[in-house]
């Protein structure tokens, strides 16, 4: 996490730390490096049981599958702090407040200019 620019305190209960090891042998570090990264962008975050709490519990369980090779032509993740890499979602706030999961236009399927 460190690494990926999203520095905080480690400091938990045992219940919470083997929390976080149950979530890391279900979804894997890259998912939840994935989520601090993105939650991190929005707002400042001190401590990892934020992380947790927020959203690491839910995470679904990582691929069996091994990763496929990108199709020709696919664009790679454009790297926004707000787009999701795996779903190439950016979640945008509308005029209430609310925020609601768009399709990146840079990066998603269905942006325009994609090869198909």
């Amino acid at each position: 996490m460190t690494e990926a620019g999203v520095v905080v305190s480690w400091t938990m209960s045992a219940d919470d730390w083997q929390a976080v090891a149950r979530v890391l042998d279900r979804a894997g570090i890259d998912a939840m490096v994935a989520f601090a990264r993105t939650a991190k962008s929005r707002e400042p975050i001190r401590f990892a049981k934020f992380f947790l709490r927020a959203g690491w519990s839910g995470l679904p369980p990582k691929s069996t599958k091994p990763a496929a090779a990108p199709a020709a032509g696919k664009r790679p993740h454009c790297g926004h702090p707000d787009c999701d890499p795996i779903t190439r979602t950016r979640e945008i706030e509308n005029d209430r407040g609310l925020r609601n999961l768009h399709p990146c236009p840079d990066c998603h399927p269905t942006a325009k200019g994609q090869a198909a």
